[in-house]
This record gives C-alpha cells, structure tokens and sequence, in this order.
C-alpha cells in the first residue's frame, strides 16, 4: 500500500514526517483510496489479533489522545474515534454547509474514513472490542472544543491571533453547537453499537463503570477522575499489568494557550446557558446533585463575584495531574 510505503521510506531516511507531507500533495481522490486502504487494513489485522482492538470512542475533548497514547504504549491495537454514525456525518456536514463552513485540513476527511471502516470491519461484524468512553462537565467541554475547532469556526487560519478576543467572547454562542456534547451518546454510541448507556445507572462516588453488553467490554470514566484512577481502570480492562497516562494535548503547550486563558478568565456564560447544559439528561446521568452545583457556583456565582473563571480542577480522588486538560 503507498501509505504504508511512505511510512516504511519515513523510517529509513529519518524523516518521520515524509508521510504526513507527501499524502496532502495526491489528488483528493488518491488521497482518500490510501486512507480507506489503510484504515480497513488496520481494522482487520486488530480483530485477527490475539486480543480484541479498543476503541476510545468519545465525544472530543474530554481527555481521550492521553487515554489513546497510553494504551498503544501499552501494546494495544488502538482506535480512536469520535464519530461512526453515517447519520451523525451527514449532520455535520449539512450543518456546516448551512453555516458556509469548509473543513480548512486535509487529514480531516480521514475522520469520515475511519468511521466507515470501523462500522464495516468491526461493528457490523459484531466482532469483540474493548470501548473506552470519557464525560466531562459540558460547560468546560464546550469552551475547550469551541478553541480547538476555532480556525473552522471562523473560517481562518490562527483565529486566536487574528479575532479579537472581545468577538471570541460574543461570538462563541453564536458559532459553536453547544448541543452536539450532551446529545453525543444518544446520537452517536446508542444508534451505532445499540447499547443505551442511560439504562445503566452510573456511580457517581466511582466515577467510572463497567459494561459488558454483547460482544463489547465497555469502561466509562470521568474527565475529572484522578489519572492514577484512570490508570488502574485501563489496565484491568485490557489485562495489562500497566497503562501510565502522560500528559498530551495539554492547553499550556497549544498556541492559543494565552488566549484561551483570558477566555476563560472573562467568559461569562447566561444562567440560562449554565442550567442547560447541567440540567441535560448527560449530566444529571454522570453527575450528582452536589458535583453539579459546585460546576454551577464555578461558572455562575464566582462570575458574580468578580472572580476569574478556572480551568477545571477537582478531582474524585486525591489530586491529578489531568493528562490533557483542554
């Protein structure tokens, strides 16, 4: 396969990124025939192996690159993926043909790919996998996705350099779906493996849980559990000794990380947008009464008091050192 001849020619010559600078310069239609190729190929030789794949199938930024790093360090054929659903890309698409948005990277048509692949070469199938889902308080999930996805939003490259921060601010509800978060295992995980994760009652002093449903090993666990937690909750459902979670995609390294802080410092979200989000059917499920009224003074009534608004810090248990904490 080319893609894998690129790879194989990255390696000999030193130039780990030969790959990534050919693939882009292919016509579309090449380009998109290797990435299919190699998904599928990919996919198949997981299920082959002598342990089921995982998928960290998760809406964004709730921590799962660092989950994803930290199982392929532990030997795992690893997939990670925020979208399967033929119905949830064709809604995006409409959605953003609505808005006049144009997807602005060429790797991004490789997300629709890997979907595909993984419905037809392993959820189809019904072939056995082990599935790694995060949830995190959707407030702070939107304003860390909101900045990740800014250059699409505004439709220009580095758009925390060249919109003022004062149209970041009044702009963000107006150009970010602030839904898409909270409706996520509806829309996405129930229609593409038939498991309602809402039927099963989540332990809000854990923080995580187990599912088995089917040829499916399921682990959800919260944004906010402490990464020693999260660690020993990988390894058992793998069968590893160890899983260590580094951090990665952290905001202090990204290069909106000044903005995104002062973001976050004037930010000041409508009671309405606050109680909305946590009064949703996500958040009520994976957040007790208690949990969400301390998001709830975090975001309302620190505001009110002339209090800068904080990346989000607690933990369940002990201190963390939030492997990726945008």
């Amino acid at each position: 396969m080319f893609a894998v001849s690129l790879r194989k020619i990255s390696r000999l010559v030193g130039l780990p990124k030969v790959e990534a600078a050919l693939l882009p310069r292919l016509p579309r239609s090449l380009r998109l025939a290797v990435s299919r190729l190699h998904f599928r190929s990919a996919i198949r030789q997981a299920v082959g192996g002598p342990t089921p794949p995982v998928l960290v199938y998760t809406a964004p930024k709730v921590a799962s690159t660092a989950v994803t790093v930290a199982l392929q360090a532990a030997g795992q054929s690893v997939f990670h993926v925020h979208m399967i659903s033929a119905a949830s890309v064709r809604s995006l698409r409409e959605a953003m043909r609505r808005r006049g948005l144009a997807r602005m990277k060429w790797d991004a048509l490789g997300l629709e790919d890997i979907g595909n692949a993984l419905a037809s070469e392993l959820i189809e199938p019904r072939h056995r996998a082990r599935i790694v889902s995060l949830v995190r308080d959707p407030v702070a999930r939107n304003i860390s996705f909101y900045f990740e996805t800014l250059d699409v939003l505004w439709q220009t490259e580095r758009a925390h350099e060249r919109v003022s921060l004062e149209r970041l601010l009044a702009e963000f509800h107006e150009r970010f779906q602030h839904e898409r978060g909270i409706e996520w295992f509806d829309n996405e995980f129930k229609p593409v493996l038939g498991i309602d994760v809402y039927e099963h009652p989540f332990p809000h002093d854990k923080g995580y849980q187990r599912i088995d449903a089917g040829p499916y090993e399921i682990l959800i666990m919260r944004h906010d559990l402490d990464d020693r937690l999260k660690e020993k909750c990988l390894a058992e459902l793998v069968g590893v000794p160890v899983v260590k979670l580094t951090p990665k995609n952290v905001s202090s390294q990204k290069p909106y990380a000044e903005t995104y802080r002062e973001f976050l410092r004037r930010v000041e979200p409508s009671e309405g947008y606050v109680d909305r989000l946590l009064g949703s059917k996500y958040a009520r499920h994976f957040y007790g009464p208690e949990e969400l009224a301390r998001f709830r003074a975090k975001w309302l009534e620190g505001r009110a008091l002339g209090r800068p608004v904080a990346v989000p810090s607690g933990s369940l248990v002990g201190s963390t050192s939030r492997a990726e904490s945008v």
